[in-house]
Formats: C-alpha cells, structure tokens, sequence
C-alpha cells in the first residue's frame, strides 16, 4: 500500500462548499499526515498545482499537455485536496481531472488517476425544490415507518443526513429517530427518497425499543425538515426550507384487511375510473405498482393510477372501455400501509419460522362485475 494513503484514493466531482450550485474537484482518502507534510513544503502551492490538474477534454481529443488549463486555487483538507476552479464549470463541456503524485518525485507513491465530467444544463430544470412529502396527511399513528421526499430535480446522494431532521414539540432535533442508511435510499430516477424511522426503535421488546421506547408519541407535534443545502445532481442547492407539520395519533398494529376496502365499481362501455377506498392510509410508493387489474382471463388491464391527498383512495382509468363481464383486484402481498403492514401480518409482529414463511401468498384478490 502507497505510504500516503488511507484506503484506496478517490478522485470525485463535489460540490463547492463557498459557493451554492457550483462545483470542484477532491481528491480522498488520504492520510492526515501526508497532507500535513504536504502543506509544510516550502513551494506548498506550486507542488499542489502540479499534483492535482483540471483541464478541457475537447472532443476526440486525448489527454495531452496541449490540453488546456482551468484556472483555479487547490486547498488542503484533513484527508484530501479540493481544486476549486476560479470560475464555475460551465455546461455541455467535457472536463478531465487529474491526480499524479509523481509530481513529489516518488514514483512508487500510486497510480494516475483521472475523471472525465461534464455538467447538464439547468436552463429548464430551475433550482431544485422538494415538491410532495408522503403520508400526506397530517395525523399520523405512532409508529409510523417512513416518509418519502420528491424533488423536483434528479438530486445528488450524500446529503440528507446533514439537511433532514425531525423537530419535536419545542421545535428542537429529536435525537436517534432517523434512521441513517449507510446508502441512501433513493430511487432510479434520483428524485425520490425514503427516510426511514428507526425500526429498533418500532418494535417492541428489542433493545433499541426497550432503551430508548418509540420514535414518536401520541399525542405530540412534529415536524419533518428538509433543506436548505440539498444539492442535485448539477450542483445547485435547495435555497429553501421544506417543512412538513404533523400530529401524532394511536399506533396501528394490524395487517390489512382486503375484506374492509370498498370497491366502486365503473360502468360498461365506457372509462369511468374504478375507484378503491380504504379504511387507514397505505403505503404511498407501493399503491403505484402493488395493486394491478386482470381481465376473466387473468390478462392485466392497461390504464392510469391515481392516488388521492391521504393515500386512502385509488383510482384506475382503463386505457379501452370496460368489457362487461368479470374482473380482479390484484394486490401484492408485500403491500404495506404507513407503519409497515402487510397482508401477511403486522410489522411490529414476532419473527416466523421457515414454515410461516412459505406459507406466504403471493398475492390475493378482489373479484368485481362490470
């Protein structure tokens, strides 16, 4: 292993922390010492310069000398070097960075390493914003399991636990509540993410649950907090905050029960929207994918999802009119409402054995006549 290094070095796009929706250069993952010898060299500013390079990778060009220089100054972090280019990074040009600590003169240090980037424009995005958060509805049961964030912009991952909190009644950060996924759980597109409640904290009896009892409490306010300082995936930053309010109600502990949804059924002949409603709200990312339609012969019905303020109302607008005849309700059995239940079973329930579990169904249905 190199003598300067930690792990492996990252050569990485990073935001610009002076400067909100711009962006730089870093260099990870090195040793505390190394980059404290670095910064007592006498000609500190010119080794770093020679050290860490951003130029313009024109198209069709390969790296060279000729390839012009970004201009920029280089600072020294505990375990990296960041270049910060003097003027912004512009749209639509490739960029080529580059980290050759040749330059000290060992040649045994490590490897080159490179990164090609370029940044979208962000003429049609606009600054990033976050539009929805689910459950939307602003009394929620105690042991709720997650919230979902949607941006309006594809967002940039590694910035949610320094920008999301959750306030309690006194309007101050409830500690140990959130649960920090080592990744966090966006979806493809980058615009949707998941930010659990500690499910230690949800189930009762385990340690986390006995040490510290439930995330939430009946009977008391909170507020979800997102932002400012989001940063999306070209670099620009939220500028606002995001606050969502909410009272707290009973826990709820039960697996849902298909036998309690109402079914209004639409009319033949035409594409009147098939309506489900149901007793407590569901999970709001899973109505859009968990409850399907299929013809007598079991073929899936094409139309568009609708899922009313509330996540207790689904909507399903056929593509073609209603055949008059039968039809199926398909809900997936992983289906779950805000606090984690299923069809199988509550969340908060003891562990199954092997037998339990291959008793599971795959899914259940709903019969209906049009």
């Amino acid at each position: 292993m190199s003598v300067y290094l930690t792990g492996r070095p990252r050569l990485v796009l990073d935001s610009n922390p002076g400067q909100a929706g711009s962006r730089c250069v870093t260099v990870r993952d090195l040793r505390p010492d190394f980059v404290a010898r670095l910064g007592a060299c006498f000609d500190a500013t010119s080794l770093l310069r020679s050290m860490l390079t951003v130029r313009v990778a024109g198209s069709g060009v390969e790296e060279s000398e000729d390839l012009p220089d970004i201009f920029g100054h280089h600072q020294l972090l505990k375990d990296g070097i960041r270049f910060i280019p003097y003027h912004p990074f512009g749209p639509g040009i490739r960029f080529l960075a580059t980290f050759d600590p040749k330059a000290l003169g060992r040649a045994e240090l490590s490897e080159t390493l490179t990164l090609e980037f370029s940044l979208q424009s962000q003429t049609n995005a606009g600054l990033p914003h976050v539009k929805r958060v689910f459950p939307s509805a602003n009394a929620l049961p105690e042991n709720l399991l997650r919230f979902y964030a949607c941006f309006s912009n594809p967002m940039e991952r590694g910035w949610a636990e320094e920008h999301i909190r959750l306030l309690g009644p006194e309007g101050q950060p409830v500690p140990d509540v959130l649960y920090r996924s080592p990744v966090e759980l966006w979806d493809r597109s980058m615009t949707c993410l998941t930010i659990l409640l500690d499910p230690g904290r949800l189930k009762r009896g385990v340690g986390p649950n006995r040490a510290l009892g439930p995330p939430l409490e009946a009977g008391r306010e909170y507020a979800l907090v997102i932002g400012p300082g989001m940063i999306d995936s070209s670099g620009c930053a939220t500028d606002a905050r995001f606050c969502k309010p909410f009272h707290v109600t009973k826990a709820v502990r039960n697996p849902i029960a298909l036998e309690e949804w109402e079914v209004l059924r639409p009319a033949a002949n035409g594409r009147q929207a098939l309506e489900l409603a149901f007793p407590a709200p569901l999970d709001w990312a899973q109505l859009w994918h968990a409850i399907t339609i299929a013809s007598e012969g079991g073929e899936q019905v094409e139309g568009r999802i609708a899922v009313d303020y509330g996540e207790r109302r689904w909507t399903f607008t056929p593509k073609s009119p209603w055949r008059s005849g039968s039809y199926s309700v398909c809900v997936a059995s992983g289906l779950e409402d805000v606090c984690g239940n299923s069809l199988v079973g509550a969340f908060d329930r003891p562990l199954r054995s092997p037998r339990e579990l291959g008793r599971q169904i795959a899914s259940r249905s709903i019969s209906f006549r049009v």
